[in-house]
């Protein structure tokens, strides 16, 4: 029963991990999430009880509704607009994760995805899931996030079978985005957060890594760096950070 309830939470997009007899609320959720949690376990009538970020459930059983309303609760506005310097090479090569999201203001078919990529040290800046009328994006702060995102998705999903086909576009733009194409036009969304769910929990899975090797390929020679990669169109960048990728994994076999 646990276990159902933290997967709910999780599909729509708390960073959350069963332990034990308890739900762990992670500290990579904004400030401010759990006692917004709280008020939607109240009014949904859970016996539960929250301590630290331990959250307690007392209720022998979930309904399947009562999930249901868990995973599809509406998002009540969109990200904000992002800061100039969320765009940079020098913002982009020392974050170890990006600014935190809050879950609530995050459409469901993308919430956990768009906190994964952050998690892993990644900006985005807007995202939506499409309300199954539309293609989902997620719209990344600049070439560098973009481009990143891109190489470490294609090297491990590039033969994954999703429901979608999933694509950046827009990258000639300051403002380019992940979203998925449909071979029929039909946008069902529990097929596209199958899809981004499993995205998600693998870049939660290695954002650490993530961040750390970003910095150590990255890092050297900033300034020089900073004027050659500005100078660079998106399929350059992306070829230089494949380049410079592979030979770090090279060095580390």
């Amino acid at each position: 029963m646990l276990n159902k309830l933290a997967n709910a939470l999780e599909m729509r997009g708390f960073l959350v991990k069963q332990i034990d007899n308890y739900i762990y609320f992670s500290l990579g959720n904004s400030e401010g999430e759990l006692a917004l949690l709280e008020s939607l376990l109240s009014s949904l009538n859970f016996n539960f009880k929250i301590g630290g970020r331990k959250i307690f459930i007392y209720d022998e059983e979930i309904g399947n509704d009562t999930l249901k309303q868990i995973i599809w609760y509406p998002s009540r506005n969109h990200e904000t607009d992002s800061g100039n310097g969320w765009y940079s090479w020098r913002y982009f090569i020392k974050r170890n994760y990006g600014p935190k999201i809050n879950t609530f203001v995050l459409e469901t078919g993308v919430a956990l995805l768009v906190k994964a990529i952050s998690a892993a040290g990644m900006v985005t800046d807007c995202s939506c899931d499409g309300h199954g009328q539309r293609a989902p994006f997620i719209s990344f702060c600049g070439k560098y996030n973009a481009a990143w995102f891109q190489l470490l998705f294609q090297k491990q999903f590039k033969q994954t079978a999703f429901h979608f086909e999933w694509v950046l576009e827009n990258t000639e733009s300051s403002s380019i985005y992940f979203t998925a194409r449909s071979s029929n036009r039909m946008w069902d969304l529990n097929h596209v957060l199958e899809d981004t769910m499993q995205i998600a929990r693998y870049f939660l899975q290695e954002s650490h890594n993530f961040s750390r090797i970003k910095n150590e390929i990255f890092k050297g020679n900033y300034k020089s760096k900073r004027k050659m990669v500005k100078e660079m169109d998106f399929v350059e960048l992306s070829g230089w950070m494949k380049e410079k990728y592979d030979e770090y994994l090279d060095r580390s076999s």
